[in-house]
């Protein structure tokens, strides 16, 4: 599994163990959306949370699961540097 970070189209980088963590966290959520998938693409900014399972995207239809998905990733996200959860922030992982 592999899982890629930017925060304002600037690339962090992850060690493996990261990539492993964060990826699964994407994949578990979605597929408790019905929504499983190879390849998962997030997309952060002020205003909008979006996720993509194999380029379709999954809808969050309730409000308590959105607040339950943002809270999940920003303590997710939280202790990396780098990261300011106001900011463009995209993350995709994908099975190899």
């Amino acid at each position: 599994m592999k899982t890629s970070l930017t925060v304002n189209d600037v690339v962090i980088p992850l060690n493996e163990f990261c990539q492993r963590y964060i990826g699964n966290i994407l994949r578990s959520i979605v597929e408790s959306l019905d929504s499983p998938g190879k390849k998962v693409n997030v997309y952060i900014d002020r205003n909008t949370l979006r996720f993509y399972s194999d380029d379709r995207e999954v809808e969050i239809r309730k409000d308590f699961t959105r607040l339950l998905v943002e809270s999940t990733l920003k303590g997710v996200l939280s202790p990396l540097k780098g990261i300011f959860w106001l900011e463009k922030v995209n993350i995709s992982t994908w099975v190899e």
